[in-house]
């Protein structure tokens, strides 16, 4: 049973890794997803893949591998999920899509690329019940906020000294001695010769420090939460879808040239229906007038903005339209 590979693109790395994550919640094998980036391991099992390079096995000589390649050297990452069938490739494509990324078309393994899925166009057949499904694609601005620092106040505590001075008033004592002459009896004779001694202390005062902590200022630290609106400004992207209705009688032209020239391409005739179609545009708005060595660079530039290295592949089936939409001035083969 062939494979189908859905391929993505995101911005960064860790998108696609987180991808990867939802993926593998959603039952899909470690060892079927693949993540491409530069500066970082490149994730990835399979033994298939590792025999050559990884860039051939996905898009072989495409012109979408120097377009993918450049994405990688560029910054973006490519995530590649093998699916087994094209239910689960329509989830995987399906998440890849809701999470932001840039989703190429399926390609089975093996087969080459069909052109990237931001332009696709495919025919659907005639039986009853047949469909093909071309998603819608937008981008959604989703802000958030995250804490970042914007300075603040550091608050210190440090201890000092200085002097101070106070007047305190202190009392001293002093014993003074007087002799007196004095003349009179000395009453009780027995006890004038005894003897007799008589202290008294000075006393004084002196200074007495002691010291009291006491709490005279407080230091409080607080925060004062304010709320503002600020608008935010971006850029998303959408994918518009264009219905143009092919003529029968250009399907079986197309389809004729096709098995011609462009079968030996290896793509799909569905794969050249757009080709085909912007050709035929061209030559209905150039009219009868006009070279196709004029009018190709311009017509080259507006393919490629839409289907990035794939002129090369598509340039003679949009030659080929062209011409016919000019109103049958077409070059002989």
């Amino acid at each position: 049973m062939r494979s189908i590979v859905v391929v993505g693109t995101f911005d960064t790395r860790a998108d696609a890794e987180q991808v990867a994550q939802l993926l593998m919640e959603r039952g899909i094998d470690r060892s079927d997803i693949d993540i491409r980036s530069t500066g970082a391991a490149d994730t990835g099992t399979s033994t298939s893949r590792e025999s050559t390079s990884w860039w051939d096995w996905l898009f072989g000589e495409s012109e979408q591998r120097s377009y993918y390649s450049d994405r990688v050297r560029g910054g973006n990452a490519v995530l590649a999920v093998t699916a087994d069938d094209e239910g689960q490739a329509h989830r995987v494509r399906h998440l890849m899509e809701a999470e932001g990324g840039d989703v190429a078309t399926d390609r089975e393994t093996g087969a080459a690329p069909r052109p990237h899925a931001t332009e696709r166009r495919e025919a659907v057949s005639g039986a009853t019940g047949d469909e093909a499904v071309l998603p819608v694609t937008e981008e959604r601005l989703r802000v958030g906020t995250r804490p970042v620092a914007r300075g603040g106040v550091r608050v210190y505590r440090r201890m000092s000294e200085r002097p101070v001075e106070e007047q305190v008033r202190l009392r001293e004592e002093h014993v003074n001695v007087e002799r007196r002459a004095v003349d009179r009896p000395a009453g009780d004779a027995s006890e004038a010769f005894r003897d007799r001694v008589i202290e008294i202390t000075e006393m004084a005062e002196e200074p007495v420090v002691a010291k009291e902590v006491r709490v005279v200022e407080e230091v409080v630290v607080s925060k004062d939460v304010r709320e503002r609106d600020e608008a935010v400004t971006d850029r998303v992207r959408r994918s518009d879808v264009e219905v143009e209705r092919m003529e029968s009688s250009d399907d079986e032209e197309f389809r004729r040239h096709w098995g011609e020239r462009g079968r030996s391409g290896g793509l799909a005739y569905e794969q050249y229906v757009p080709a085909y179609q912007f050709g035929r545009q061209l030559g209905r708005d150039a009219g009868a007038g006009g070279e196709w060595s004029v009018i190709e660079p311009d017509a080259r530039r507006r393919w490629e903005e839409r289907n990035p290295g794939t002129w090369e592949r598509f340039k003679e089936a949009i030659r080929y339209a062209w011409e016919g939409g000019r109103g049958g001035h077409r070059r002989a083969a």
